[in-house]
């Protein structure tokens, strides 16, 4: 495993104090005295504020993704899993710093958001006191319990060495620093009773969701909440190839028996609200100023409006398509960070074609960035399996490379065509009489929840309608996203008004590239 190479005087491992504040400062100035001149954090790009900003450039986020435990499991070796999505040109990763995780193998085994027993790497310190949850114990020993007022530094290193590592390879690291809670996951967290010496947290399984309320039962665990929050905050400030997330789907309770109950915003807003303030405190007195975000469309508040939510991270096929419909006028760039789990399926069979199919469908419907969650990626394969490696991840880098052949600048959300034929959906984005780019493919949704498309391979060959567009000379490129092969090209001189294109033959999807002469 790589190890961080930054002197260790500049990092904290004791009691919450003004000194452990101060060292994180003094390491990002180090770092931001050694970064080029342009540096900065990934920004919203001003030019076009549903894009990011990063390295004097525009940026869209793709990627196929491990479940968010690549720090927190000591089993997972990130380096290989880095070098992997680097020499593919995959651009994000998305972890959980240890706010939660899951049990061992609760969808996929060797998942690494759920370490082995004893496994877990956390930003707490271990106490001196038995009695934890016996699937926190190194195997043979006992499971002693967390000291929640001290820092562990082996977790430290290990998160330093994770985004520096990202940030050398062109890697955007999303940091979600909590998710809704589960029953079968509470028991393991350090801030449940049993499992800590300050003994916060009490209350159990079947009240999971207090978890991420102000209810007067959470009261001891929202102030450690509070200050792992500023602890991250300060640890990451010297990175650029960072972003925030406050809480992953924070209106979700995952009741004993597998049912989900939905919160109200009225109990959840004000917790959210509370951990955004500790986040913007933290950060205020530091070097570099970091873009946060909060879920929209799903089991969440809607905060899309304020200033504080720069961006809006979202997920699922239904609901990502809700927050293009919904959130799209707040100019926010909008990021579909989790889609359906490949190698699992929530909500049924999931293939490599739906996987490539929900990927274009987004980014062509106006978003940011887009996330893969991919269970092919586990501790001991963290260059995924032969699926990652032969078709979904290199899929990923033809929509990377064709989002990147688009000007940025003036591209919008496109709605005006007409003629989608029954069973297909389409999606677009233009820059009217200059650019357009539209993606066409056959499928249907799963028919639950919406998790992900259905694709469905045929024999088709459509015509689409875009509406009024302005006179000039257009070049047209059809392009299969399967492989990037351009399958039919063609000049027109149109006079202006409804133009039809007409698709090659295809079996699934196909995307359009027309731009003005």
């Amino acid at each position: 495993m790589e190890k961080h190479d930054q002197s260790e005087k500049f990092r904290t491992s004791g009691k919450h104090s003004q000194g452990g504040a101060t060292a994180g400062f003094l390491f990002a100035v180090l770092l931001m005295l050694a970064a080029p001149a342009w540096a900065e954090p990934v920004k919203v790009w001003r030019s076009n504020p549903h894009y990011f900003f990063y390295k004097d450039k525009p940026l869209v986020l793709i990627t196929s993704d491990q479940h968010y435990g690549a720090v927190i499991d000591r089993d997972f070796d990130f380096a290989k899993y880095l070098d992997f999505l680097s020499a593919q040109g995959m651009n994000l990763t998305r972890i959980y710093p240890g706010g939660m995780f899951e049990p061992p193998g609760k969808y996929i085994t060797g998942s690494p958001l759920g370490p082995s027993p004893g496994r877990q790497i956390l930003p707490w310190a271990k106490s001196g006191q038995t009695g934890a949850n016996p699937a926190l114990a190194q195997a043979g020993q006992p499971s002693y319990r967390f000291d929640l007022d001290s820092w562990n530094p082996e977790y430290f290193n290990r998160l330093n060495a994770f985004v520096e590592m990202a940030n050398r390879k062109g890697i955007i690291v999303e940091v979600a620093f909590f998710n809704g809670m589960y029953a079968d996951c509470w028991p393991l967290m350090a801030m449940y009773h049993g499992n800590n010496i300050q003994n916060v947290g009490q209350y159990e399984a079947n009240d999971c969701g207090l978890f991420t309320t102000m209810d007067s039962r959470n009261e001891g665990v929202v102030r450690y909440q509070k200050a792992y929050i500023v602890k991250i905050t300060t640890e990451l400030n010297g990175y650029d190839n960072v972003i925030f997330d406050l809480c992953d789907e924070p209106s979700l309770v995952g009741q004993p028996d597998g049912n989900i109950i939905v919160m109200p915003d009225s109990k959840v807003a004000p917790w959210l609200l509370a951990m955004k303030d500790a986040f913007l405190k933290a950060e205020e007195p530091l070097p570099r100023k970091h873009i946060l975000g909060q879920t929209v469309q799903n089991l969440s508040p809607d905060f899309s409006r304020a200033p504080w939510c720069e961006w809006l991270p979202t997920e699922y096929v239904t609901p990502a398509g809700k927050a293009i419909d919904k959130n799209y006028g707040v100019n926010k760039p909008i990021v579909d960070v989790e889609s359906d789990f490949f190698g699992y399926g929530l909500t049924g069979a999931y293939t490599v074609e739906d996987v490539r199919v929900e990927g274009w469908w987004f980014m062509l419907r106006g978003g940011a960035g887009f996330i893969n969650l991919n269970g092919e990626y586990r501790h001991g394969q963290e260059t995924g399996g032969k699926n990652t490696q032969t078709i979904i991840v290199p899929q990923k880098k033809i929509l990377l490379d064709f989002m990147n052949s688009l000007n940025l600048a003036g591209l919008n959300r496109f709605t005006d065509f007409e003629g989608v034929p029954s069973g297909a959906f389409a999606s677009a984005v233009a820059e009217p009489g200059k650019q357009y780019a539209l993606y066409l493919f056959h499928g249907a949704n799963d028919g639950k929840w919406g998790a992900h498309f259905i694709a469905r391979a045929g024999t088709y060959r459509d015509t689409i309608t875009l509406v009024a567009v302005p006179a000039g000379t257009y070049g047209l490129e059809w392009l299969e996203p399967a492989t990037g092969s351009v399958t039919g090209t063609d000049t027109i001189n149109w006079p202006g008004g409804n133009f039809k294109v007409t698709t090659p033959v295809y079996s699934i999807d196909v995307a359009l590239r027309m731009r003005a002469r």
